[in-house]
């Protein structure tokens, strides 16, 4: 009897993807337009340091939140000191790059943003200045752009067509809650789409086990990798249909991962050719059995 072998297809970094393009920062689709990490450049926008330090102080601070190890573990890296760098206490830059990537997007401020994530409020205040002033300016000025569709007709429409009109009191609770809604509406739309003309393909034969907004969980035997590659490749294509916001079209690239159980999951490259895919599918089954017989 074979594997059911479990398949998760996500969405990357999706709702920053459709920020980027909303707000049509030109910092912000660089960084998309050359692959880079976003954590990483929004660590350098913050800090002051290089791509290279951000990464080389990452390395030693890692997931450290207590402010006495992180000062010690930046005590590796004496290119740190001295130089006017601003360092959050509490975590390494990346970290705070990543946190600022994922919270700072739909008007949050910085006492909530410090209370989220368990910072002083001057680190918070000073990350959340410069993720909007020295970073990325432009997401104040679709914000300013959101308002007034607000106030012309309260309704936002997404590039799929879905509209939404916002009736509660106007000030900024109403603001907060419109800056979200285009993000994440293309993205689950994009991915419920995608699952539905999946489900839809019959030569696909899509067992679904889960959606969780910006991916699916999926389930198929090991028997046939061929054609489990092939089916995969198809299911992303689903995934990834044509955006376009500001006259700009896009798309969001597809990840995946594969595993015998969901909280142990291994990561699939699925931009390569089918027979590559094949074959790395063929390499993880094979270490996924020897580490369950093990």
């Amino acid at each position: 009897m074979s594997q059911k072998l479990l398949i998760e297809l996500d969405k990357a970094g999706a709702e920053w993807v459709v920020v980027a393009y909303l707000a049509g920062d030109g910092r912000m689709l660089d960084v998309i337009a050359k692959e880079q990490s976003p954590h990483v450049i929004t660590g350098t926008y913050i800090s002051g340091c290089s791509e290279e330090l951000v990464e080389k102080e990452e390395s030693v601070v890692k997931l450290q939140t207590d402010p006495q190890l992180v000062a010690d573990a930046r005590d590796k890296v004496p290119e740190l000191s001295g130089q006017g760098y601003f360092l959050p206490r509490s975590m390494s830059i990346r970290q705070a790059g990543k946190k600022a990537n994922h919270g700072l997007n739909y008007g949050l401020g910085y006492r909530t943003f410090a209370l989220y994530n368990e910072m002083q409020e001057s680190d918070a205040k000073e990350i959340v200045r410069r993720y909007h002033e020295d970073a990325y300016p432009g997401i104040k000025v679709w914000h300013d752009s959101i308002q007034r569709q607000l106030n012309d007709d309260r309704t936002l429409t997404n590039c799929f067509g879905r509209k939404r009109k916002f009736l509660d009191r106007w000030g900024q609770d109403l603001f907060l809650d419109a800056y979200s809604f285009l993000p994440q509406s293309t993205v689950v739309d994009m991915v419920n789409q995608g699952m539905i003309d999946a489900y839809l393909d019959e030569d696909l034969q899509l067992d679904l086990l889960a959606q969780v907004h910006d991916s699916i969980l999926i389930q198929y035997p090991t028997e046939e990798l061929g054609l489990l590659a092939e089916r995969i490749w198809r299911i992303a294509d689903y995934m990834s249909p044509t955006c376009e916001y500001g006259a700009r079209e896009f798309t969001i690239r597809t990840t995946a991962k594969v595993g015998y159980d969901w909280s142990n999951m291994n990561e699939i490259d699925i931009s390569a050719t089918q027979e590559q895919l094949a074959n790395e599918l063929a390499e993880k089954v094979e270490l996924l059995n020897e580490t369950k017989a093990g």
